[in-house]
């Protein structure tokens, strides 16, 4: 799976935001906001990754158990799905 193009993550005054631009401006109208932790997620998913290979790099970069990061990379792949920017 990977975002649809189109989608910017950005860092505004510390805090990260997504926006939709182009094809994912028409699945969505509007701007995410998000920590850290889904920010790093998001530009990952710039390129294809699985929910596996997401939950390795949150386990390598960040201190959190396995258990964890599943859970986070679970919860943001759900928002994005519900936005509808992920190809699948």
């Amino acid at each position: 799976m990977k975002l649809l193009q189109g989608v910017l993550v950005s860092e505004v005054d510390g805090e990260y935001v997504a926006v939709t631009l182009g094809k994912a401006g028409k699945k969505f109208n509007g701007m995410i906001r998000m920590n850290g932790t889904a920010a790093f997620l998001v530009q990952r998913l710039q390129s294809e990754q699985s929910e596996e290979s997401l939950t390795q790099a949150l386990c390598e970069t960040y201190d959190v158990s396995a258990e964890e990061a599943a859970q986070n990379v679970r919860m943001v792949l759900d928002k994005l799905r519900g936005a509808g920017l992920l190809e699948e």
